[in-house]
Formats: structure tokens, sequence, C-alpha cells
């Protein structure tokens, strides 16, 4: 049987010329992201000297080891004497501990981990158990408590005062137990080796700042009619005492849609306010603002003194309300159905009022005609608005983001309120609060490394 002749090859067109950067006219619809796995290595070892445990995959001068979730729990044990050695165990333990502190103390310590690995053993392997032996496990991802599935919270340390107060605790270890061959009795010797757990976890979107938008171009007003949907909004009315006769003024609170930031984040916000002229002028004479270098006025976010302020511009009689805009951090600790919420501050920044500003608002109350300002309930009046932009970040302390155990969350909030709680009797506003919940996470957004 006669074979037919195969036909010519061709060769093709060489491909391509490929280069990760982009070309003019071209874009990314799809990339692969890198996780660059640590290549140092933490050594602990045992005050006799006889005993040494190098944990891998670690980075460089690392105090103590690190694992994100399903981390990789790999090393070597190493002993100069083994000879009387029967079993050699590794261990890995997780434990969270709460409290109530107060009349009626209650506390209870949850194991959420705790798993075991035989790594050599006299009945199973016979012989003298070597002098090196590498291990490896893998974290668990999730825990059981009273049938309910959670996550693995992150190592923290959490104590806040008061009546009651509330302490929530969780802390990890890895330990070697090596069980001796003893003349009267066999001895275990136990070395632990506490690690850090963080989860990981990104924003799913890229967070737009002030970079993106054209210079001297606010953020809030390039994007909000080209692209409002990449804003969150969320308002309130500032209440007036009805013995004044002022009109309330409305408060709208913008931050990015997504409300998933990361730790490093510098979040942008926008505030606007709109009322009646009378309103806003009146708010703006009590307005606590400070004087910086450039010289524009900026609403401090850290509470000032009474009396004093950080900047040029002390505080007269009149100034005395505060608009502050902060993350707070909310912890529940549930222990035997006693349930003690505390809040406390993560960051804190500085609105920066737009054109016109807060201060110019008020200088115009001195020179506005009777008419304007005595206008019965105020519906007469000339409708205005004052607007704010700023931004804001984790204070860097903060070493973990919200988790289920535990009930931790976190909150954008924006609050117009008297510095001092003496001061509501004779303020013309009542105490204005707006939290938004937001998702603080390990990670910052990136196109390319996760």
């Amino acid at each position: 049987m006669l074979m037919e002749p195969l036909p010519c090859y061709t060769a093709s067109s060489p491909p391509p010329f490929y280069s990760a950067r982009l070309n003019e006219g071209e874009e990314i619809l799809a990339a692969t992201r890198v996780y660059h796995t640590p290549t140092a290595s933490f050594t602990a070892q045992c005050h006799c000297g006889d005993l040494t445990v190098m944990v891998k995959e670690q980075t460089e001068d690392v105090e103590i080891p690190i694992y994100h979730q399903q981390g990789l729990i790999l090393g070597t044990f190493s002993h100069k004497n083994t000879e009387n050695f029967l079993q050699v165990l590794l261990k890995i333990e997780g434990k969270l501990k709460l409290n109530v502190s107060g009349h009626n103390s209650v506390s209870t310590s949850i194991k959420i981990v705790d798993e075991s690995y035989e790594l050599w053993s006299k009945k199973r392997d016979g012989g003298t158990c070597p002098g090196e032996i590498d291990f490896a496990t893998v974290l668990p991802s999730t825990f059981f408590e009273q049938k309910k599935e959670y996550p693995l919270p992150p190592s923290h340390k959490i104590s806040l005062s008061g009546l009651p107060g509330l302490h929530s605790e969780c802390s990890y270890t890895m330990k070697l137990i090596m069980v001796v061959r003893s003349p009267l009795w066999n001895k275990t010797k136990l070395f632990c080796i506490p690690f850090k757990y963080r989860p990981r976890e990104r924003p799913s979107i890229p967070l737009f700042s002030y970079s993106d938008v054209q210079s001297g171009r606010g953020l809030f007003l390039e994007t909000i009619k080209s692209a409002p949907e990449i804003w969150f909004e969320k308002s309130s009315t500032l209440q007036t005492r009805s013995s004044l006769r002022l009109a309330p003024i409305e408060v709208q609170l913008f931050i990015p849609s997504d409300r998933k930031f990361g730790l490093a984040d510098v979040v942008p916000f926008h505030i606007q306010l709109t009322g009646p002229m009378s309103s806003l002028q009146e708010l703006c004479s009590h307005l606590i603002t400070e004087q910086v270098n450039d010289l524009t006025s900026v609403v401090p976010l850290n509470s000032p003194p009474a009396n004093t302020l950080s900047g040029t511009t002390k505080l007269n009689s009149k100034q005395f309300i505060s608009l502050t805009v902060t993350l707070n951090r909310q912890v529940c600790v549930d222990v035997k159905d006693q349930a003690v919420w505390r809040n406390f501050v993560i960051g804190e920044g500085r609105v920066h009022p737009n054109s016109p500003s807060f201060k110019s608002v008020a200088r115009k109350s001195e020179g506005a005609s009777q008419d304007m300002l005595s206008s019965g309930n105020g519906t007469d009046d000339m409708m205005g608005f004052l607007d704010g932009s700023g931004d804001i970040r984790c204070s860097p302390a903060v070493e973990h983001g919200s988790f289920d155990v535990g009930k931790m969350k976190d909150f954008l909030v924006l609050q117009i309120a008297p510095v001092n709680s003496s001061d509501n009797s004779r303020s013309p506003f009542f105490p204005l609060k707006i939290a938004i919940p937001i998702s603080l996470v390990s990670e910052s957004w990136s196109e390319t490394v996760i």
C-alpha cells in the first residue's frame, strides 16, 4: 500500500511582540494575580539549647510567625539527643477568651483549633528517633461553636474598661510535644511557639482617589454626575430647637459605594448640608474651625478642648459645635447571656470645606438683612448649601479588620454635636450622628498581586 506524501509545511508568521505594558488604545480585560511566597525562615530554640524549630516561608526579620487563611505550617524539628524518645507530636491550638467584668463577671474560653499530628513514634516507626523531622500541616479555615460555623478570628487582644467592661483575646500556638523514656516513668517535654493568624482579604474593586480627577477639581463634583453609582449616600436631618424658629438642615454623607476598604486605604468622603440660609449661618457661627498653613479653614475631626485649639485660631465662646468624621469599631462580647457592647475610634480625618467655606457663610450672617434672619419659621429663606470633602484612614496600630466571632463591626460615622455635653442645652441644634456600616479588610486592592 502506497503512502500518500504529507503536505508541505509552511511556517506561519511570527507571533506578535508581547509586552505587559499597555499600548495606546489597549486595556486589560483579565489578568492572573500572582502570590509571592516568602522565602525567609523563623527559628526558635529551647533555652537548654538541645531543641531547635525552624519555621519556613516567613518574611525577613519576622518576630513571630504569621499565617493567613488555610496557611501552610511548614518547618523542621531538630534535637541533639533523641536516643530515649518514644514519641514526637505536633499540636496546633487556637483559643478565644471572652470576659465580661463588673458586678456579674463571667468568662469563657473556646477552643477554636485543636489538632494533633504524630511526627514520629517508636511503636510505629521503630529504631531511634531521627535528629531532624520535617513537618507540614494546613490551618483549618473555620470552626464550630454552638452548632454554628464561623471563620477563624484573627489574633487580637481587646480590653475596654467600663461598667461592665469587656475583654476579647484570640491566640494561636504551635506546640512540639516529646515523650521521653525515664527510669521511673515517662516524661513529657513541651516546647511552645506562638504565632499570629491574619486572614487576608481585598476589596473587589479599586478605590478611586483624588489622583483620578483633574487638578483643582473636587472628587465628588467631578464624578457625581458622570458616575453616580460609585457613591453610596446616607442622609439625615439636623433638627433645631422649636423655640428658635429655625428650619432643620438636611445632611448628606457620601462614601465609595463598595464600602469595603483595606486597612491602609485612604477613603474619600463628601458632606453636603442643605437648608435655609439662616439655619446654615446659625450652624456655621457655632462651628469649630481651624486655620492651617495653607490659610484654608478645616473642620478638626479630633475634638479639641473647649477653649483652645491646636491651630492658630482660638475659639470664642460661640464656637462649641464640632463636625467629626471617624472610623468607629464596635465590639460585642456575649458570654452566658450577658452581652456587652463597646465603641472606640480607630481612625480620624479632617473635612476641607469647599467654596464657599463655612467661615464665609458665617460672616455673611453678620451683614445679612434682618428680614432674612427673622423670617418666621424659615420657610421664606433662600435655600443654600455647604459642601465639605475629606478623607480618612485607619490608625496604623489597627492590625485586623472586622470578624464574626465577638460581633466586631466597623462604621464610618459623621457627627455634628457640641464638643462638651454640657453645651447641649445652649446649642440651637440637637446632636446628629450618621453611621454607615463598612467592611475593613487586611489588604488594599491590587491588579496583579494577591
